[in-house]
């Protein structure tokens, strides 16, 4: 195994990860890689929100990750450090028409009084729902979401009841549709993708590479007060391009800021890109 810097924390101490779906099992070889466990703290985290809508998500996903993190710290009212997770299923933010899994992190750690957030975008996430009546073919649509790997739910189209979890067998799928075409008031059946971290690998995936920005992000110590998260916060346009020599609005560079203090300063860009090819200048090729 390659050696690894050492984050923040001394070894030893223990994440608590507020989930109910496993999820800790994704980032526990991560962290102990650096000598920091991670376990899971039991919160209703359905609570808050559902992939298969029967809780909607009433806030962003900042909010929603704070919300996790307090039911933890409610449990353990001594302890230090908290995790919480968030999948968010959008389009592009900047393309708009892909869709794409965002995967959220928050740490808070109570000594210190800090947030650290980390996030990973995900350009192909397996999601997908469809509708099929009694005679339907329906091996084809599992092949496309890579079933029996990734689980799916089936529930009576415009109805959430009955509804059926994380089936991972085509015989269970079809029994589901039978029972759900039974109480179907149209005579036809949803069958979705089952977005839940334990039942859709490639979730686990990205989740797994959010957490790898987070141990990065704890690395990086302010400045100013050596608190970690010190990150960037925002690209600072101007980057010139390559045709007409004049400033575009993609970033020249960045801007770091702390979690805690008010330190920030500006650094190259980390890609180490120099100009816009003109093709994406918005003078050149308005």
């Amino acid at each position: 195994m390659d050696k690894v810097s050492k984050i923040f924390y001394d070894p030893g101490l223990t994440i608590y990860f507020a989930n109910k779906h496993e999820k800790e099992a994704i980032l526990r070889p991560l962290f102990s890689l650096h000598g920091v466990n991670c376990e899971a703290i039991a919160v209703d985290t359905d609570k808050f929100g559902t992939f298969s809508r029967e809780v909607a998500r009433t806030g962003g996903v900042r909010e929603t990750l704070r919300k996790k993190i307090l039911a933890a710290t409610d449990l353990l009212p001594k302890d230090r450090l908290f995790l919480a997770s968030e999948g968010s299923f959008i389009p592009h933010p900047t393309i708009g028409f892909i869709p794409t899994d965002l995967e959220s992190l928050l740490l808070y750690d109570r000594t210190l009084d800090i947030e650290v957030y980390a996030e990973f975008l995900c350009l192909k996430p397996v999601h997908a729902l469809r509708v099929f009546g009694p005679h339907d073919d329906i091996r084809k649509f599992l092949q496309e979401i890579q079933f029996p790997e990734h689980g799916v739910i089936v529930h009576p189209e415009h109805s959430l009841s009955p509804m059926f979890k994380g089936l991972h067998s085509e015989l269970g799928v079809v029994q589901a549709m039978h029972d759900s075409l039974k109480a179907s008031p149209t005579a036809k059946v949803v069958i979705e993708t089952d977005l839940r971290a334990c039942h859709n690998p490639t979730r686990r995936q990205a989740i797994f590479k959010a957490g790898q920005n987070l141990i990065v992000k704890l690395q990086s110590l302010c400045p100013s007060c050596r608190l970690p998260g010190f990150a960037i916060s925002k690209g600072i346009p101007g980057l010139k391009c390559q045709g007409c020599g004049g400033e575009t609005t993609e970033a020249k560079e960045v801007l770091l800021n702390c979690v805690k203090c008010s330190y920030s300063e500006s650094r190259p860009r980390p890609d180490g890109k120099k100009s816009v090819d003109p093709v994406d200048c918005e003078y050149c090729n308005p």
